[in-house]
């Protein structure tokens, strides 16, 4: 069946009496029929005919939304399934860059902060001097045992005036 591309229902009976179609009026002319007779046949002819048309115009809709309506659908279906192919990628992504960085990813625990504190922190002049000048100080000379040897080692020097000083730091943890 033919596709039709206009709309058979805007389609007006044309006049059969004119003389662009008194060819087909006069080949139906006869004794018995006279030349309005053929006319009006042709004129019912032209009617059932465009009624088939009409109808042929209907089913051809309703085929072309049902085809409109299917093709959305697997448009619809396409979508979906490439979004849930690339929710996998994506959480194949995310789960090789977890194993990857493992430590990145790690869930920070929630522990309550302390508020800071002040606290006066005793240091040897001799750590200080040596921090001053750019040399290694040894992590010995921060705690208490080696304030103390600083302080015994170090109190008669004439290099070292000043044994300790005090830093203000802040204690978070």
């Amino acid at each position: 069946m033919d596709r039709l591309h206009s709309d058979p229902w805007f389609l007006a009976c044309p006049d059969f009496m004119i003389d662009w179609y008194q060819i087909s009026c006069t080949s139906m002319v006869t004794a018995n029929v006279t030349e309005a007779q053929a006319a009006k046949t042709l004129c019912n002819i032209w009617v059932v005919t465009n009624e088939a048309l009409c109808l042929q115009w209907q089913e051809q809709v309703v085929e072309d939304d049902h085809l409109r309506a299917e093709t959305q659908c697997l448009a619809n279906e396409e979508q979906e399934h490439q979004q849930i192919t690339l929710w996998v990628e994506d959480a194949a992504t995310k789960a090789d860059e977890q194993k990857k960085n493992h430590f990145k990813h790690l869930a920070i625990p929630m522990h309550p902060c302390p508020l800071a504190n002040e606290e006066d922190v005793l240091v040897s002049d001799f750590a200080l001097h040596k921090l001053d000048k750019g040399q290694y100080v040894e992590l010995y000379y921060w705690t208490n045992l080696g304030l103390h040897d600083a302080l015994t080692n170090y109190s008669g020097s004439k290099n070292c005036p000043h044994i300790f000083a005090f830093f203000t730091i802040y204690n978070i943890m």
